[in-house]
């Protein structure tokens, strides 16, 4: 444990029992959990014994990392580190015969939950009470009414004590109802969402006690990061597992706890120790390793300036730092948003032309919403005096060129004509068409407008059926879209067009298989162009889209970020600007009667100070962000801006303009820290994906662009998806026979509900006849694994791969490859490095030796052998890796034009590409 301070220490070595340690901001927190788990391990502590949640998967892939640098061959397929909601899907997982959904299930993030909601609104309105329940003007159309609804729902998700004494209401009565429906549809659909992760995890452990037993057996020690952002289904998960023994370490800041608003208490990390007993041990993290003294001095000063009614851990972080020169100052604008812009753009301009700063993207601007006028004038601004700006969260999406460009175009192809034949006043979605068209038109060539009119003739008349995702790929052959997919610059900011069109693949994608029209037909096009349009993007723009962020390029290069304070934390610039200075606490508001069942037992904070509290936090989570130079910013108002909680401490700093004061020759500015994160690679997605077509891969793999779903996928994932469940029977010696048409029956309506593709009742017919041979083939297999996961960390990266069955046949271990097509004898050799790739994954991560694979065809019921040698296994690997040094080193060429060309939705793109 080298180079810890005597608390870090103290933290590392208290191994048994409840720890509570509370980290100060810049503290060396994450430092002091990776060596806790290195620790831990060479104490004979199992890697596997361990879980530890973060609050982000960033940070548990930077412990990932960091704690693979010090302990070599980390068994990471068994270990529980993520985010709670990444460890209760794999518990989830584990245990799928005790849960309400099967395999395959659909994880809905908020928007698709939004839309699942509303596409049942139907049933919603038929239960007693709901006209009562959105009485309120406000909810004056479903999609309000539908977001309403999940607001609750998530609510209900995650509470498990519910204040319902003394309410007795219809509209109480209609949310607890509509809620169990809301179950039933979700699950019925094979459906979860993110607050029912956790609900449904509390639901196995607590309603089975057998698998409770197995996890508390296999997890003995859990160590939970930001302690103080825990909801109440989260604590109680946690004292679950940990059962008895308690070997619970949890860390965090109460003076950083800012997600009340998702339902997080600050109470859980303020009776932790009351929780836990006597036993439970305490330490601090106070030495602050990351900002200047003059920093902390000031957040230390803010945090103190209030009266907290002991509602919270008294600290005194201390800088580790001793430079005592000024380094939290103003610069401000009296009046003139056009001055502050001016002013803040020529001091960014200042420190580059001055060297104080290598790279704009040592510079943070904070705000307590990136969305509002003030924020998007100033990165306006910014951007036109040639400094870039990274703000994904701006809600941005619908007004950058590039989508509107090929909204314009849909537009045009499909309701144009509607739009100017109609008679009453445009309403703001079809103003918006409106724009867009008016864009396309005035940024695209002549002979590019008369391709769009060919485009328009074929999809509004032409019989073929095609898949609308299809159009969309047409229209990025357009010469302004080819220049966007060419560039060559690797940066979330540089690339902004590529990774906003992925996303607008996506979004048309889901409209696709929510309305059920993977092909457009005569038939079902006027109702599926009329969902699309006049629902699906609506809502989508109406709610605000956010654009693409990477979790490794937290701040792209040239470019300065533009976060929310929330969006800040866990993170550290050198140069801070904080800005929101007209901010004060949000006023007390009344709960109605629905908000009262939600109401939180506070007791440590008087309630009526919470709103005061959470202000301070918040804006203590935004100084502490800054290392060298914290920047207070604000267009001065006399009497109103600065608001009064900041007057005193803005007052008492210098301006940076002031040479008296403040010395820019005494400003040291570090480089921005890199994360430190492993990327994951598989052999499937990543070697063969990267193999077949560097180009495609980048597209669909890099820049996440969604591919159309065949008949052929589908059926595939079908009989994958089934084959799973009867093998796990099998493998506990349970005869499916009498099962197997529910399984596959189950499994099929799921999947067409979640892909959005029909199969005919032949196909359906032709799967259950394979699947019935399978049984009758396989009878003297002894099946030990069924998709056995496996990852195995290199030095670089982490492989990953998951073996569809590991099966014992005369005492030799064999692993078995499931294909759904016909034996393609040119692709054999292919499927053979694949075995023996696979081979190696599990020898690797068991010590057992692997002799045999065997490729079965689910097709004809046919079964290939091989029989491997060590030379082989080696061969394989070494190709793996060389091809993945390719990928990270992002050589994405295209390829010459092979037979698979054809099929490609991606041909038009390249075919006059070759190297």
């Amino acid at each position: 444990m080298p180079n810890l301070n005597e608390n870090q220490r103290k933290a590392v070595e208290i191994i048994n029992g409840p720890l509570l340690i509370i980290a100060g901001p810049g503290s060396g927190k994450t430092r002091t959990l990776v060596e806790r788990v290195v620790h831990m391990v060479s104490s004979g502590i199992k890697i596997e014994k361990i879980l530890i949640t973060t609050f982000t998967e960033r940070a548990a892939k930077e412990i990932i990392t960091r704690v693979s640098e010090k302990v070599k061959n980390l068994n990471l397929n068994k270990m529980y580190i993520g985010t709670i909601h990444s460890i209760c899907l794999k518990i989830i997982d584990e245990s799928i015969e005790y849960s309400r959904l099967n395999k395959g299930y659909i994880v809905l993030e908020r928007l698709d939950q939004i839309f699942f909601i509303y596409s049942k609104m139907r049933e919603f309105k038929k239960i007693d009470g709901f006209e009562d329940f959105f009485e309120e003007k406000k909810y004056y159309n479903s999609w309000l009414k539908a977001k309403e609804l999940a607001n609750y729902f998530n609510k209900l998700s995650e509470t498990v004590t519910l204040q319902l004494k003394n309410i007795k209401s219809k509209k109480i009565d209609f949310l607890l109802y509509s809620y169990e429906k809301y179950l039933e549809f979700i699950f019925q659909e094979n459906k979860i969402d993110f607050s029912l992760i956790q609900r449904e995890t509390y639901e196995i452990l607590i309603k089975n006690n057998k698998i409770l037993k197995k996890y508390r057996r296999k997890i003995e020690y859990l160590m939970v990061d930001e302690y103080q952002d825990t909801n109440e289904i989260q604590e109680k998960l946690i004292f679950l597992i940990a059962g008895e023994k308690k070997n619970i370490c949890v860390v965090g800041d109460d003076d950083q706890g800012i997600y009340r608003f998702r339902g997080a208490t600050i109470e859980n990390i303020l009776h932790f120790r009351e929780k836990m007993g006597k036993e439970c041990k305490f330490v601090k993290l106070e030495l602050n390793y990351r900002s200047e003294k003059d920093i902390v001095d000031f957040t230390e000063k803010w945090i103190n300036s209030l009266y907290w009614e002991n509602s919270r851990y008294e600290k005194k972080i201390v800088s580790v730092k001793e430079d005592n020169s000024k380094k939290v100052v103003k610069l401000s604008e009296k009046n003139s948003f056009i001055k502050w812009h001016e002013t803040l753009a020529k001091f960014l301009i200042f420190l580059k032309k001055t060297n104080k700063i290598e790279n704009y993207n040592q510079v943070a601007f904070l705000f307590r919403s990136v969305r509002n006028n003030k924020a998007i004038s100033l990165a306006n601004y910014l951007e036109s005096a040639g400094i870039g700006v990274y703000n994904p969260r701006a809600t941005l999406f619908f007004e950058r060129d590039e989508i509107r460009i090929v909204i314009g175009i849909l537009a045009y192809i499909f309701i144009s004509e509607n739009i100017n034949n109609n008679r009453s006043p445009l309403n703001e979605i079809e103003i918006y068409y409106n724009r867009c068209i008016f864009l396309y038109q005035k940024k695209v060539s002549d002979d590019v407008l008369e391709k769009i009119n060919d485009l328009k003739l074929k999809y509004m008349h032409y019989e073929k059926k095609e898949n609308f995702l299809e159009l969309f790929y047409e229209i990025l052959t357009i010469g302004i879209f080819e220049k966007i997919l060419e560039k060559k610059e690797d940066s979330v900011v540089k690339n902004r067009e590529s990774y906003n069109l992925a996303i607008l693949s996506k979004i048309i994608n889901k409209a696709v298989v929510m309305s059920k029209a993977n092909r457009l037909t005569e038939k079902n096009r006027d109702v599926f162009i009329n969902y699309f349009f006049y629902n699906h993007l609506k809502f989508l723009k109406k709610s605000g889209l956010e654009e693409y962020e990477d979790e490794k390029e937290f701040a792209p290069e040239d470019s300065v970020s533009f976060l929310t304070i929330h969006q800040s934390k866990g993170l550290e610039f050198p140069i801070v600007v904080v800005a929101s200075l007209e901010s004060e606490p949000d006023k007390e508001k009344e709960l109605n009667e629905k908000e009262l069942i939600f109401k939180q037992k506070n007791g440590i904070e008087p309630e009526y100070r919470i709103n005061e509290f959470d202000f301070w936090r918040l804006y203590y989570t935004a100084f502490s962000r800054a290392k060298n130079l914290l920047v207070l910013t604000c267009v001065e108002n006399e009497g109103r801006v600065p608001a009064l909680p900041f007057k005193n401490i803005y007052e008492s700093i210098p301006d940076i303009r002031s040479s008296e004061e403040f010395s820019f020759r005494s400003l040291k500015v570090e480089p921005i820290n890199k994360i430190l994160l492993k990327n994951s690679y598989s052999y499937t997605e990543d070697y063969l994906g990267y193999q077949e077509c560097p180009y495609r891969y980048n597209m669909f793999k890099k820049y996440k662009y969604e591919e159309i779903k065949t008949i052929n996928n589908f059926f595939g994932i079908l009989l994958h998806q089934t084959l799973e469940k009867i093998n796990s029977l099998l493998k506990i010696n349970e005869n499916p026979i009498d099962k197997i048409e529910d399984i596959f029956n189950n499994n099929y309506l799921a999947l067409k509900e979640n892909i959005g593709i029909v199969l005919k009742k032949e196909i359906l017919d032709k799967g259950m006849e394979q699947l019935k041979l399978y049984l009758e083939n396989i009878a003297e297999w002894k099946i030990l694994q069924v998709e056995e996961k496996i990852e195995i960390l290199e030095e670089d990266y982490i492989i990953k791969g998951t073996l569809d069955l590991v099966i014992e046949n005369n005492d030799v271990l064999e692993i078995v490859d499931f294909k759904t097509g016909e034996i393609d004898y040119n692709e054999l050799k292919k499927y053979k490095k694949q075995l023996e790739f696979y081979a190696t994954l599990y020898e690797r991560n068991t010590g057992k030796n692997i002799e045999k694979g065997r490729l079965y065809f689910l097709k004809k019921g046919q079964s290939l052998e091989y029989q491997f040698t060590k030379e082989e296994k080696i061969t394989i690997f070494n190709e793996f890796k060389d091809t993945i040094k390719g990928i990270e080193n992002k050589v994405f060429y295209k390829k010459r034009e092979t037979k698979r060309c054809e099929k490609c939705i991606l041909k038009q793109h390249c075919k006059n590409l070759v190297i």
